[in-house]
């Protein structure tokens, strides 16, 4: 298989070679060195969308415009992607159908979402993490370059935070909002060419919609060093903290809360998360040794740390649940008087080294390596009869070790065609807690090509495979764990159009497809994870901007999406929680004496659930709730420019106060605002 497939691109890579007049473009480095700039030297590559298929940026200027507080808020807007609460309360990205353990998450090149990949998505919330560090956001929907991986079938998310060399001096912001909201944080940039610095820290709290409180503390740190105009060492670094409360199922008939009788700690309710801690350090050493080869070397760690609780005293004697003396046994025990505790640790220690070689005039070829080892673990009780007892636990630890090599050639036909041709290995070991493993490896490609028609349309065009091993969650774990599960492989095609109408207007058409074969799901709380036989998804996105004048712009954009799987039993559905239309809008107006008007809004249409009505104790008309209806919510904020070092802002969130559900039971709230300030010195 893996010389079939290394045969068929030396195949693909002498074709392009014979496309006439071809010349070089420029290489495609490490998401680490984006954006990483000496006083000669640039070790860097062009523009993502220059030659990716699909590519949404956001800069800090769109994150400030919007008034996005965190990343679930600042890509918002991107079409293809759809944000929704999990049970958890934890908001959860999906790109394009593919759910968050498929969507790679990287900030300055560090991967920041190992339980990704060890467990559920329910355990990642891209909502905690903090946007006023960020220089840039990048989303590549479609196959991307194998640099950053071909286990991403949903796509990568790239985060580029601010340096001292670009941002310079400092900022406080103050804000406060509904439900007892209060957030603050200050942040400082400065230095020079040879040495800068960039830190923010900050805190967030809030009483929260239903009762549902939560406080964030945080510092983020960069610096940077110039050696004699050719290398560079960057250092960066950044530490959270967060205590929470998770949301509670609701009837929507009755109003009243939901227990579970199935799955993790049935019957109880009001959970919390306790000192969910995240820290994340990296080192990025890049080096330009002539005019035709740079390398780029990084070593990095990401720890991440959670406790999950539950009260005993809010158990619901009507869930059904069967208990003895006050204390439920087995593998989702716990006792009805006192606090349960379940402790998930994971920490990601990884070293990459990429090279870019310029070939000749023609050509630049990028490779590299990259090694990663994530540790998780996850707490258990020495007594089988009450587990869960908060100071009484051991840990069972499970290891997923991943070796990857890769290597692209970069192409340019004239001054029209680009061409990125890539091939990636990945091997991939899984350790149980017991020391048994399950090894596996693959090889992918991806082919990328870009051909400009004339001034005002370019053509996009890629292919790529990408495969998805199991986690540590879905092979081991008592309650869900299948060892005899296979990892899922997926071919993407993607096609694309941007057009230019005029001066003024813009769009971009994108139809993709991904066929998937053995899709890894778990039909319910109760069920073991499971191949499923095939999985299809195909979509359209479309994406329109106008500028009406200097001082009125607008966008909208849409993607459709049609999912469908089919299980072992030969039934088809549709994916959960995958909208068929999505439809983001919005305009943004600059009015005069510093005044800013920015409205935006977001048109979610009907989801599957996959509800079914045996697992708990709704109300006696057990309604099935196949599909979540469609719903509509609009945002509006408006800022004042004061002065060049203060200006204020007020953000009134779903002003319609549109009810609705991201997830089937856990109502999302109506309309709420915050109110705050900038100012910088």
């Amino acid at each position: 298989m893996y010389k079939e497939i290394l045969s068929k691109l030396a195949i693909i890579n002498c074709i392009l070679l014979m496309l006439p007049g071809l010349v070089w473009a420029a290489a495609e480095s490490s998401a680490a060195s984006e954006g990483t700039t000496l006083d000669e030297v640039v070790v860097s590559a062009d523009p993502l969308e220059k030659y990716l298929v699909t590519t949404s940026v956001i800069t800090d200027k769109d994150i400030a415009a919007k008034g996005a507080r965190n990343l679930a808020e600042a890509l918002a807007d991107v079409p293809g992607l759809n944000l929704h609460q999990g049970r958890k309360g934890n908001t959860i990205v999906d790109i394009r159908g593919v759910t968050a353990t498929d969507v790679k998450i990287y900030i300055d090149g560090v991967p920041v979402n190992p339980l990704a990949k060890m467990t559920s998505s329910a355990a990642v919330d891209v909502a905690m993490i903090q946007v006023d560090n960020i220089a840039k956001i990048e989303v590549i929907k479609g196959p991307a370059p194998v640099i950053y991986g071909t286990d991403a079938k949903g796509g990568v998310i790239l985060i580029t935070t601010k340096s001292g060399g670009d941002y310079q001096g400092g900022k406080v912001s103050l804000a406060a909002g509904t439900w007892g909201t209060l957030n603050g944080s200050v942040a400082y940039g400065g230095g020079d060419k040879k040495f800068n610095y960039y830190f923010d820290a900050g805190s967030e709290h809030t009483n929260g919609y239903r009762s549902i409180s939560k406080d964030t503390k945080y510092f983020n740190t960069k610096m940077n060093w110039t050696f004699d105009n050719d290398a560079s060492l960057t250092f960066a670094g950044g530490y959270s903290i967060t205590d929470k409360d998770c949301q509670n199922a609701v009837d929507p008939v009755t109003g009243k809360t939901i227990s579970y009788t199935s799955g993790f700690w049935p019957g109880l309710n009001n959970w919390q998360y306790r000192d969910w801690e995240r820290i994340n350090l990296s080192l990025d050493y890049a080096k330009k040794l002539n005019s035709k080869f740079d390398f780029d070397i990084k070593v990095y760690r990401f720890t991440e740390n959670q406790g999950l609780w539950a009260n005993g005293a809010d158990y619901d004697s009507n869930s059904g649940v069967s208990l003895s003396n006050g204390i439920k046994t087995g593998d989702s025990g716990y006792s009805t008087y006192r606090w349960n505790a379940s402790y998930w640790d994971s920490t990601l220690t990884g070293v990459e080294l990429v090279g870019n070689w310029k070939l000749n005039t023609i050509h630049t070829l990028t490779f590299g390596t990259v090694y990663n080892d994530i540790d998780w673990k996850n707490s258990a009780n020495n007594s089988a009869a009450d587990p869960y007892i908060p100071d009484n636990y051991y840990w069972l630890d499970y290891k997923n070790k991943r070796y990857s090599y890769y290597a692209q050639d970069n192409i340019l036909a004239n001054e029209r065609t680009t061409i990125t041709v890539g091939v990636r290995h990945d091997t991939n070991e899984v350790v149980n807690s017991d020391n048994s493993s399950i090894d596996s490896s693959a090889t992918n490609p991806t082919v990328n090509m870009v051909y400009r028609l004339d001034k005002r349309n370019i053509l996009r065009t890629s292919y790529g495979q990408t495969y998805s091993f199991p986690s540590a969650e879905q092979l081991f774990t008592t309650t869900s764990g299948n060892a005899n599960l296979k990892p899922e492989k997926a071919k993407n095609y993607e096609l694309g159009l941007k057009h230019e109408f005029n001066s003024t207007v813009t769009g971009d058409i994108a139809i993709f497809k991904s066929d998937i074969a053995d899709k890894i799901n778990r039909l319910n709380k109760t069920s073991k994870y499971q191949n499923l036989t095939w999985a299809k998804i195909k979509g359209l996105e479309i994406n329109l901007n106008k500028k009406f004048s200097t001082r009125l712009d607008g966008f909208v954009n849409y993607t459709y999406l049609d999912t469908s799987a089919e299980d072992t039993s030969g039934n088809v559905t549709d994916l959960t929680y995958t909208p068929r239309n999505h439809i983001n809008y919005g305009v943004h107006y600059q009015a005069g004496k510093g005044y800013d008007f920015n409205l935006t809004g977001h048109w979610i249409g009907e989801r599957y659930t996959a509800d079914s009505t045996g697992a708990d104790n709704r109300s006696a008309q057990k309604t099935v709730y196949s599909f979540l209806p469609s719903y509509n919510v609009v945002d509006l904020k408006i800022s004042r420019q004061v002065n060049e070092k203060q200006d204020w802002y007020i953000t009134v969130y779903n002003i319609f106060n549109k009810q609705y559900e991201d997830e089937l039971f856990y109502p999302e709230p109506g309309i709420w605002m915050m109110v705050g300030t900038n100012y910088r010195f």
